[in-house]
């Protein structure tokens, strides 16, 4: 069974964070966890290539995307397959990896902010799911660290392309980036990388003792915590750093009714 709290506000937003990380804390020593924040309370955590049930097509969606995404390039070119990959996520091309921040009010940005600015029919409530990656890591690899992308362990993830070489991992891995992008930077970002168990973490978040839990926003309380969110300065051109995310944030204020 997953193990998921209720709060109405962004004070027990934060208390539950602090809260979990403190029961997660061994010997004293200090980490960030993840935060993945998602609209709906209801959904799963599972990457694009499998909600789109297009797992068999994705060696050649990442061979395009480089083909013709080589051009568009606007800051740094990538220089690995993997950096490709983790601007194909950054733009929201189908891949193996989920988004997670270790930022708390980061989290719980993306979980209120995600539909578009103007539209304040909040239907469900809203969710922020959190996970110890080391716990992750150890599980899976055995490994106590975070994988980076140069890493052996990193590399059985991803397959050489059109090497005949098939991806042969269950469950995710948790991966920490280059930051090749400004977003990914200022989001605070890192990745858990699956395999071809299309659900693998909620298989791990069902295990006895598992590190992934789930923050649930109450739908009454969403625009009350957007407000408090902004006040504290994470808006959309703080996340966004760029004209779009500055449009999105301009909108948001002049027609939310909060």
């Amino acid at each position: 069974m997953i193990v998921s709290f209720k709060v109405d506000s962004l004070a027990q937003y934060l208390e539950k964070a602090g809260e979990i990380r403190g029961q997660w804390i061994e010997g004293g020593v200090y980490f960030d966890p993840w935060f993945r924040g998602v609209r709906d309370a209801s959904w799963e955590l599972v990457p694009s290539v499998f909600r789109h049930k297009l797992e068999d097509d994705e060696e050649g969606i990442r061979a395009e995307f480089i083909r013709r995404g080589t051009q568009l390039v606007t800051e740094r070119e990538p220089r690995s397959e993997w950096e490709w990959y983790v601007l194909m996520q950054h733009y929201l091309a189908p891949t193996r990896l989920l988004d997670w921040t270790s930022s708390a009010l980061v989290g719980l940005f993306f979980a209120l902010n995600s539909y578009e600015p103007g539209d304040t029919d909040v239907a469900c409530d809203a969710a922020v799911w959190m996970l110890d990656p080391w716990w992750l890591n150890r599980s899976t690899i055995h490994l106590d660290s975070i994988v980076l992308a140069d890493w052996e362990e990193a590399r059985s993830y991803l397959p050489p392309l059109y090497v005949g070489k098939r991806l042969r991992k269950q469950f995710p891995i948790a991966l920490d980036p280059l930051h090749i992008a400004r977003r990914v930077a200022v989001q605070h970002s890192h990745f858990t990388v699956h395999g071809t168990v299309s659900n693998g973490l909620m298989k791990l978040a069902r295990r006895p003792a598992s590190r992934l839990t789930k923050i649930i926003l109450a739908r009454d309380a969403i625009e009350q915590m957007r407000v408090d969110l902004y006040t504290c300065g994470i808006t959309d051109s703080a996340v966004f750093p760029d004209l779009r995310g500055l449009s999105r944030e301009l909108t948001r204020y002049y027609t939310d009714p909060s």
